[in-house]
């Protein structure tokens, strides 16, 4: 039983609106588009992932969470999914890298090599999965918890891959997993259908994902530099006007009542994780306060302080 669905990484929604908000020629720009082609591609491998795993349909109880971050003596973790099984539990580090890739232990190596034969070397995952199954595990001892846990790195699609002296860890495409699970047996039961529940429970009530917003500041980016304005969700244009109780895009004739709402929330993510009336006219181009503050009611945001101390906030 999937108790977590995956969503899109914070980092993720964050890029993409900066992506929007920034002139072609900024010093950063170059950057963003960088780390965006990287995150998007890391997504789509855990997505392609999570879809493999919907194959995988065993008669015991389980719980499987997909994009779970739990925090450990004040440390961070972050697992791309994991299944609670009444014998064991799995972590899954989800990759997806193209081109040819070599992974060894003894030292630790995670090499690509691309066509032309450069090499990078980048971050093992096997030597993520070990760090993340240390945290777990005293996560779960914290409450009482004693099961074996699995490592496995699962990548997205086949491509050209090495592996030499790497145990405890396994290596396989996406499209293998529900073949290898189904291989692994469950003897003995640690944890019954109620407790594999409970735990599940637990960790989406502690799940706590790193909060990157605002993101102009940790960017290099001034906040004069981002693009105010409603943005048409048809033609993309930045710059709807409000007029006769909605929005138009004078581009391609678009018309709604809630497109202020994306912009609240690129602020929110880009800016400042607070937004008064003045700001929120200034960057979405509303006409006067009292609109304004109709539109904010709306708009599913709560309210701080009165009068001119007012501001809003993303609610929790």
């Amino acid at each position: 039983m999937i108790y977590k669905e995956r969503t899109t990484p914070k980092k993720l929604q964050g890029l993409l609106a900066l992506e929007k908000r920034l002139m072609s020629e900024h010093k950063e720009f170059g950057n963003i588009q960088s780390q965006l082609y990287n995150r998007k591609a890391g997504f789509g491998g855990e997505q392609h992932f999570d879809k493999k795993m919907l194959e995988f349909k065993p008669i015991y109880p389980h719980a499987i969470l997909h994009g779970i971050c739990l925090k450990q003596n004040g440390i961070y973790f972050e697992m791309d999914s994991i299944l609670i099984t009444p014998a064991f539990i799995i972590i899954f580090e989800a990759k997806n890298i193209g081109d040819k890739l070599i992974i060894s232990s003894n030292p630790t190596q995670y090499i690509k090599e691309s066509i032309d034969g450069r090499r990078k070397a980048l971050t093992s995952p096997v030597a993520e999965l070990e760090r993340k199954e240390f945290h777990l595990k005293e996560w779960l001892i914290e409450r009482g918890i004693h099961i074996p846990i699995y490592k496995v790195v699962a990548f997205a699609y086949s491509n050209e891959l090495t592996v030499n002296n790497v145990t405890g860890t396994k290596i396989a495409f996406a499209y293998e997993i529900p073949d290898y699970l189904r291989s692994l047996h469950v003897i003995k039961t640690i944890l019954n259908k109620s407790e594999i529940g409970k735990l599940a429970n637990e960790m989406i009530r502690h799940h706590d994902e790193y909060n990157p917003f605002p993101m102009a500041s940790s960017m290099k980016i001034k906040p004069a530099e981002i693009i105010p304005g409603v943005i048409c969700p048809k033609c993309l244009h930045v710059g709807m006007k409000w007029s006769v109780q909605k929005w138009n895009c004078p581009r391609c004739k678009y018309t709604g009542r809630t497109e202020h709402e994306g912009a609240a929330m690129d602020w929110f993510m880009l800016i400042n994780s607070k937004m008064t009336n003045r700001e929120f006219r200034y960057f979405t181009n509303t006409p006067n306060r009292n609109i304004a503050r109709r539109l904010l009611v709306k708009s599913n945001l709560e309210m701080k302080g009165r009068g001119k101390a007012a501001y809003y906030i993303l609610k929790k």
